[in-house]
């Protein structure tokens, strides 16, 4: 589980590590060293004094009581914005809106979803997505196309609420601490400063578990999108989704807007099973993205005769396998196991990733096991043969065990169809049998021994015609001689 987390974070490395930099930087430049010019205290001598011990427990008070109920509002929304960006965007949206007109009654934080332009269009996208995805002929178009614009719009929505939340917060806790301070000491108004570096700490902490948050939650429902699919053969099964996922994020909000420590204790637990089925539904979210989406977008703009067999992305473990046993690979491509029961000696989970690779010795499978366990699957050596096939979605690479019919297959793996146009060549490359070139040579062989075979019935009812004949004239012949000799014309001629 923290092992997929973790690889998850470093795919985003450069995104999170940008991140965290422009809000310290931001925390930096609101902190009490800058936001403030001057905590000391102008007018001390004049005004009435408290202690030291009063004023750091108004400030613990503070930190810990009213601005932490504050926190918990301010990122209210992230985990229904990470489940479903439109519906929770549309729905910020109108409370936003709703709240200005009665006067503002909630404690709503605002946000860029409350803006009535950003809000008419987010309506529009919101209504074409539900509409695609509620029905399973235009569902995968919809992940396609809008699927691919919620999931970015979301992620933007986090960051740009991380920031703001970092200025606001860390704000709110200077000018906070500052008046407080203002009839204290020096020595106590010192631990305003402290006060409010911790601020800005963890709310810079809180705007990065909140992209961390939309990771997790996002891909978790990005693969329950995709599982739904199987059962679409149920009727309304996807509308019924759909309406699922829209009662789950207006509800989850809602909790977070108006008893802000509950939507605190179900934003945790919503993340914590999200983190444990995490590892399952990153297999699923990164199969769909890799063999579906991706060679989606790919194909209206014409595949790549000229793509890398080489990844241009190996992973280190790959690379470390090879230096550590000299072997080199001029074929490294990613690829997903395609169903659950596998060969006995390598088992492989459904939409599992591994790494097909052609080394100097022969192709083999590579795939991590933790977070350093490498296992290998030897293609050649067995007594199987293997076939390469393309589809219209992806192309497969299957073992059939010798002596038994080709739809028998004991392994299957698939790769993205964007290799459709060296798929010749890959063939060639790994020593497997084209599928297409074996199946067109049995239609052959069917149709020559379906052609002999007619040839053969023809001959054999010819036969039993001319059998019959044979055998019928042999047996009339006799009676035939007998009337024509009783006949006068036959004894005239006879004469």
């Amino acid at each position: 589980m923290f092992a997929s987390v973790y690889a998850e974070l470093r795919a985003h490395k450069k995104l999170i590590i940008g991140y965290v930099s422009v809000c310290m930087l931001l925390a930096v430049f609101c902190s009490p060293f800058f936001g403030v010019k001057d905590l000391s205290i102008v007018n001390a001598a004049e005004e009435e004094t408290v202690s030291a011990g009063e004023t750091i427990y108004t400030l613990t008070t503070m930190f810990t009581g009213k601005a932490i109920r504050n926190i918990a509002g301010s990122y209210a929304s992230v985990v229904g914005v990470s489940a479903e960006p439109f519906t929770a965007l549309l729905f910020l949206g109108l409370i936003e809106n709703i709240n200005k007109l009665c006067g503002s009654p909630l404690n709503v934080v605002s946000t860029p979803a409350g803006n009535p332009i950003v809000l008419l269009l987010v309506a529009l996208f919101f209504v074409a997505s539900k509409l695609m995805k509620s029905f399973e002929t235009t569902k995968v178009f919809g992940l396609c196309t809008l699927g691919e614009l919620e999931k970015y719009l979301g992620l933007v929505f986090i960051l740009v609420l991380g920031i703001m939340n970092v200025v606001g917060v860390t704000d709110i806790f200077v000018t906070n601490t500052v008046s407080a301070a203002s009839n204290v000491p020096v020595g106590a108004a010192n631990s305003s400063i402290f006060v409010g570096i911790v601020s800005a700490l963890f709310s810079v902490f809180m705007a990065l578990m909140s992209v961390v948050v939309y990771l997790v939650v996002k891909t978790v429902f990005f693969g329950l999108d995709a599982l739904q699919s199987c059962f679409s053969f149920i009727p309304f099964s996807g509308a019924l989704f759909e309406l699922f996922k829209s009662v789950f994020v207006i509800v989850t909000i809602s909790i977070n807007i108006v008893f802000p420590w509950i939507g605190v204790v179900l934003n945790i637990v919503v993340f914590l099973i999200c983190l444990l089925l995490f590892k399952f539904f990153i297999n699923v979210e990164e199969f769909l993205r890799k063999i579906y989406i991706k060679p989606f977008l790919a194909r209206m703009r014409g595949f790549n005769d000229e793509i890398p067999l080489v990844s241009l992305k190996v992973p280190k473990f790959v690379k470390k396998y090879c230096n550590a046993n000299g072997l080199n690979y001029n074929v490294c491509i990613p690829a997903y196991a395609f169903k659950k029961k596998e060969a006995d000696d390598y088992k492989m989970k459904f939409m599992e990733k591994i790494w097909i690779i052609n080394t100097d010795e022969g192709p083999i499978f590579l795939k991590k096991k933790g977070l350093k366990r490498v296992m290998k699957y030897e293609l050649f050596g067995k007594d199987k043969t293997y076939y390469m096939r393309k589809e219209f979605r992806f192309i497969e690479i299957f073992s059939n065990p010798k002596d038994e019919k080709l739809s028998k297959k004991d392994l299957r793996v698939v790769f993205s169809v964007e290799y459709m146009k060296r798929f010749e060549e890959i063939v060639g490359i790994f020593g497997f049998e084209n599928y297409h070139v074996v199946k067109q040579n049995m239609k052959l062989s069917k149709k020559e021994l379906r052609a002999e075979k007619r040839e053969m019935r023809k001959e054999k009812i010819k036969g039993k015609v001319d059998n019959f004949t044979n055998s019928a004239a042999e047996k009339i012949k006799p009676a035939y001689n007998k009337v024509r000799s009783v006949l006068p014309f036959a004894k005239e001629k006879q004469e």
